[in-house]
């Protein structure tokens, strides 16, 4: 008997450092190329002991957040002119494949944009789905079936397409911590400006009612449209009191190179924040 596990790993284009699909390491997180070139490449190395079966698609889609704050992809399947794809017209070489263990293949990434591209950034999502192995599953010994279960792992990670003068910044729409329970929430609701994604971070301050830093917190950020995030911190040893929580959204990152991203001036605010 044989099932079928599948696994996803989402990259929101917030990262540029290799990721493990199952025994698939996939390098890197986000890929750029530019309207000169017109190419780029991600490099797959099997670390397992079995070969992988590995396929690869390009869709269109980019980060978003839903009605509770949360964040994840959105992909679109037959986008419409409104929006900058560039699932149609690149190319991954080769597509299919089959990496054997502790071999790393190159699969190179061709564009081939429309006549009279406009100047600006398109997007797509790169989809990387490896079926490796089987893994036995526990069964009484003394069973006549015995189980197996055929893992699917599948990765997403950003393709950028970039032609001409770029610019991008943010504004900040909305910035309202809360307490609940033993978490500080913060909602933070940020609307791209430009022709390009914004790459960026997020960092948050506690301060106390001295002006001493309690805690800090930092996570990176993309936006692509308009986003209206949660974030959720635990507040655990900290006394009751008042604080301020101040926000920090820059351009600033550690995990792309920084060719590719786009300078933008910060945005600092701060909130005052009652933990009872």
């Amino acid at each position: 008997m044989r099932l079928r596990a599948a696994a996803v790993s989402l990259a929101l284009g917030l990262a540029a450092i290799p990721a493990v699909v199952g025994a698939v390491l996939v390098a890197p997180h986000a890929v750029f190329i530019d309207h000169r070139t017109r190419s780029g490449q991600i490099v797959l190395v099997n670390n397992g002991s079995e070969p992988e079966e590995v396929s690869i698609e390009l869709v269109f889609g980019y980060p978003a957040t839903d009605s509770s704050g949360n964040i994840g992809i959105r992909f679109i399947e037959d986008p419409g002119p409104e929006y900058p794809s560039a699932a149609g017209w690149i190319r991954a070489f080769p597509q299919r494949l089959r990496v054997l263990p502790g071999q790393r293949q190159v699969v190179r990434l061709l564009a081939t944009p429309p006549p009279e591209l406009p100047d600006g950034e398109y997007w797509s999502r790169l989809i990387v789905t490896s079926r490796g192995g089987e893994v036995p599953v526990a069964t009484p010994e003394n069973a006549a079936v015995r189980a197996g279960v055929s893992l699917i792992t599948r990765t997403v990670i950003s393709v950028t397409y970039r032609k001409g003068p770029l610019r991008t910044g943010v504004v900040l729409e909305d910035f309202r911590p809360s307490v609940s329970g033993d978490s500080l929430i913060a909602w933070v609701a940020l609307r791209r400006e430009g022709n390009a994604a914004y790459l960026g971070s997020v960092v948050f301050r506690l301060l106390d009612s001295g002006g001493s830093e309690r805690a800090r917190w930092e996570t990176p950020v993309a936006v692509y449209y308009d986003l209206n995030r949660r974030f959720a911190f635990p507040l655990e040893g900290l006394p009751a009191g008042s604080y301020r929580l101040a926000l920090r959204v820059s351009t600033d990152r550690e995990d792309i190179p920084r060719e590719h991203v786009l300078p933008a001036a910060p945005i600092e605010r701060s909130a005052a924040v009652e933990i009872p």
